[in-house]
């Protein structure tokens, strides 16, 4: 069965012209997947040639807002566009919470543009689920499974990984290094890690105290994962492929390279609509 993944967003929370927030796309077989829905994501779907109203299923790997604030993008748009599937939404406890909120706030611009006239109430009504440590899922010809990681003080961040019979993807969402994501990663086809480089963007933090700014890095690389950790995860977990998402708008040049010399194996520098 074919998959293949589109990277739709491999930037961070800091604003770059040249990444769109995080986001990943992955179609197996006529199923229609998106994985976190980071700024931008509906405008990288139509650049990437995919339809938003197709999308059948929605993982969100942790409710930080650079994952997920495009959420009601993603379902306002499938909506105008005449959505005639119905859509289903997974992620950490929370997101049910999440989703009433958005709906309620977004309640006026539904009932003004008459969109369950458009698609009918049921289109409507998302269908979540939340997930723990272990949860596993079977799709048509595929299989996710979810693993808790280490974004503390993010209680419930997962990765995802997905299997079909001749291809493996996986997906660590934000994570400092850990266990769990070796284990979820075996033998998978394709690695995408964050590889997060904290740098002192020229002029950002000249308003700050220095100990500030310094406890501020401390804490980017408690729950975060630099892109030699992410090679190291890839050779422990034997990998094929790494790929280095959630960047910044600083020089990533090197971190192909230290990412390559922890891995011994191929690495790629993620950019928006690279498909894989």
């Amino acid at each position: 069965m074919d998959m293949r993944l589109t990277l739709l967003g491999t930037g961070n929370p800091r604003p770059n012209p040249h990444r769109a927030g995080p986001s990943q796309h992955i179609q197996i077989g006529g199923t229609s997947i998106l994985v976190d829905c980071g700024s931008g994501v509906v405008r990288r779907m139509v650049e990437a040639g995919l339809r938003v109203q197709d999308i059948d299923y929605i993982f969100l790997t942790h409710l930080h807002s650079d994952h997920c604030i495009d959420l009601m993008h993603v379902l306002l748009s499938g909506w105008i566009s005449f959505r005639t599937r119905p859509l289903q939404l997974i992620g950490p406890p929370g997101t049910r919470e999440h989703l009433d909120s958005l709906m309620r706030v977004f309640d006026w611009d539904i009932r003004v543009r008459r969109l369950s006239e458009r698609v009918g109430a049921e289109m409507l009504r998302v269908d979540c689920q939340e997930i723990e440590h272990g949860w596993t899922m079977g799709g048509k010809g595929w299989q996710v499974t979810a693993a808790r990681v280490d974004h503390y003080p993010v209680e419930h961040a997962f990765a995802f990984r997905f299997d079909a019979p001749e291809r493996s993807i996986a997906i660590s969402g934000d994570t400092a290094p850990c266990q769990a994501m070796i284990d979820l990663a075996r033998g998978v086809d394709i690695l995408v890690h964050e590889g997060t480089h904290p740098t002192r963007h020229e002029g950002a933090y000249d308003h700050l105290p220095k100990g500030q700014v310094e406890a501020h890095f401390d804490r980017l690389q408690r729950y975060h994962t630099r892109a030699r950790e992410a090679g190291r995860i890839a050779r422990e977990a034997g990998a094929k492929l790494l790929v280095l998402s959630h960047l910044g708008p600083s020089d990533e040049s090197p971190l192909r390279t230290e990412a390559e010399e922890a891995f011994g194996g191929p690495v790629v520098l993620g950019a928006d609509l690279m498909v894989l």
